[in-house]
């Protein structure tokens, strides 16, 4: 956001960006995570940070300066992989909060649909792409089939749009040795997770 115009418009604070089912929190507070992290590099104490609330851009993640420099609220995610590196803004534990609608029901009313369970590896910015663990076609009454998925990819912000239901099942994933990896520090500890997310167009091979 720092000195673009631009992005900051895009991402204006109160913005409809997504659908109403989807709220999006990053919160270092999380205990027995990966992403834990009661206090940051600079000193701030970890809160419970709503990025996006029913769909509407809440919130970012900050440092000091950065809180500063846009005229909002430091975040407490402000972090550096040692004592060697500069602390930059990084996540903590993010996550999509759960629905009240199990998995199973969801599927119940999904023929057609492909179910996807984990993931190896992924990537992107405003595009993003996905291989899959696992996948399934979803028959009638929530029957699952293995099917082989190799990839699954598409644009961030239809995605958000896109977003139909999401489910009470819920996991947060932690990693020993895996982690995020911006400007050249890596692998810093956290952990990302959420509920099933139902979504009704994207790109599968």
């Amino acid at each position: 956001m720092l000195g673009d115009p631009l992005a900051l418009k895009e991402w204006e604070i109160g913005k409809k960006i997504g659908s109403e089912c989807l709220t999006i929190v990053d919160f270092g507070g999380l205990e027995r995570t990966s992403g834990y992290c009661p206090i940051d590099d600079e000193g701030t104490y970890a809160q419970k940070n709503y990025l996006i609330k029913s769909g509407i851009l809440t919130g970012r993640l900050h440092s000091l300066e950065t809180a500063v420099q846009l005229d909002e609220r430091p975040t407490g995610n402000s972090r550096a992989m040692s004592f060697e590196w500069e602390p930059i803004v990084r996540m903590t534990s993010t996550y999509i909060e759960p629905g009240r609608e199990p998995v199973a029901k969801i599927l119940e009313r999904c023929e057609g649909a492909l179910l996807v369970q984990g993931i190896k590896h992924g990537s992107g910015l405003s595009t993003f792409t996905i291989a899959p663990y696992r996948g399934y076609l979803i028959g009638a009454n929530g029957k699952r089939d293995p099917v082989r998925l190799t990839v699954i990819s598409g644009s961030v912000f239809e995605t958000l749009r896109n977003a139909e239901a999401v489910s009470s099942d819920f996991q947060l994933h932690s990693s020993a040795v895996g982690g995020c990896g911006k400007m050249e520090q890596w692998p810093l500890p956290v952990s990302d997770g959420g509920p099933f997310v139902l979504v009704k167009e994207m790109q599968v091979s």
